[in-house]
């Protein structure tokens, strides 16, 4: 048994955040006479997974949802965390060796291409990302969209980055957004969100295009790809669904 002190030294965990923890349900170990709350083994290995979903950008009330499953055994979490790490890992080692050649191409003064430039990135790569999806689009619609891509994730982030780069490309080379070429990219996108996605109206793939200038982490996003490519790919999707 430890002490709640002994439990912050040990986890990193400040006393504050534990007793928030209690107060909020998420982690409430056992109260003695004495006042005093006593963790146990079993409330040190929850502590554990908090920490890891908490470290993969899930918020407390889901992580709170997550452990209070049926089968919320510990045996369960960690193999799905460790897939989600692994995952996480992947990312990480893609992104490091985009940071290397990064470094490399400064110093000896070598141009990357765009794409080289974004390796490792993808237009939805976070909770916070997920979550504001599901506050404009709604839970049901990005539920579907999420078991239709299942196993394919990489796969399908990487179709929707390519369309990204032809626009962002495009945006380089001085064409209009409005142009022929940039309302074909804006038909493909529209085809990929249907496909892997969800079934898209043509008015929802227009406000999905104003999604990207009006929403702060839509338009963040979207520029990684070029300084004002969230305008520029709004303008072509407005262009396509005017002449669909």
């Amino acid at each position: 048994m430890f002490l709640i002190k002994k439990v912050s030294e040990i986890s990193g965990v400040s006393v504050r955040t534990l007793h928030h923890y209690d107060e909020i349900g998420l982690l409430s170990p056992k109260k003695h006479e004495n006042g005093y709350r006593y963790y146990s083994e079993d409330d040190m290995s929850f502590l554990q997974m908090i920490l890891f979903y908490k470290y993969l950008g899930f918020p407390l009330k889901q992580i709170k949802e997550l452990l209070k499953q049926e089968d919320s055994e510990i045996l369960h979490h960690l193999k799905k965390q460790l897939v989600l790490m692994q995952k996480e890992k992947q990312k990480l080692l893609t992104l490091i060796d985009t940071l290397e050649k990064t470094i490399e191409s400064r110093e000896r003064r070598i141009t990357m291409s765009t794409k080289e430039k974004f390796k490792g990135f993808t237009y939805q790569d976070n909770e916070k990302y997920k979550q504001k999806a599901i506050d404009l689009y709604g839970k049901e619609v990005i539920e579907e969209s999420v078991k239709k891509q299942k196993g394919r994730e990489q796969e399908i982030a990487d179709g929707f980055n390519n369309i990204f780069f032809a626009i962002s490309d495009n945006m380089s080379k001085g064409l209009k957004a409005t142009s022929k070429e940039n309302t074909e990219l804006a038909k493909k996108l529209h085809k990929h969100i249907c496909e892997y996605s969800f079934d898209c109206s043509a008015d929802v793939f227009s406000s999905i295009g104003y999604g990207y200038v009006k929403n702060p982490e839509f338009k963040d996003n979207m520029d990684k790809f070029g300084e004002g490519m969230a305008q520029y790919l709004c303008d072509a999707i407005q262009q396509y669904v005017k002449e669909i």
